[in-house]
């Protein structure tokens, strides 16, 4: 959602929680509905003969060397990039914590036990 900054700071508290709240429900409805059609829309790509792979592995260190360095160059011509940039890959990097501890291995177990039928 965006919205005029000087236009926000105008609203009353209560326009402005109902604002947050209604962005927050269409996100998490947006984010519930691509997960549960996800699984419909690749059933029926494999089945038209689309073969799944993942992307090599020098190709994914190749797009993120390329990604930093772009970051980089964004970091000297847009202090508000950097700003923004820095404090979701600060928050990205405690994430990866916690998902390599809880949510990989879960997430792999399952696989595991799906293949095996």
């Amino acid at each position: 959602m965006f919205i005029n900054k000087g236009k926000w700071e105008e609203l009353p508290a209560s326009y402005k929680a109902v604002a947050k709240a209604a962005a927050a429900l269409a996100d998490e409805t947006m984010l519930a509905k691509y997960d549960a059609q996800n699984p419909k829309a690749l059933r029926e790509i494999v089945a038209s003969g689309v073969k799944l792979r993942p992307f090599p592995r020098d190709v994914m260190e190749a797009a993120y060397k390329a990604s930093q360095e772009i970051y980089a160059d964004l970091y000297t011509k847009n202090p508000a990039f950097k700003k923004i940039h820095e404090n979701q890959t600060a928050f990205r990097n405690e994430e990866v914590l916690w998902f390599r501890v809880a949510e990989l291995p879960f997430d792999s177990f399952m696989a595991q036990v799906q293949s095996r039928g």
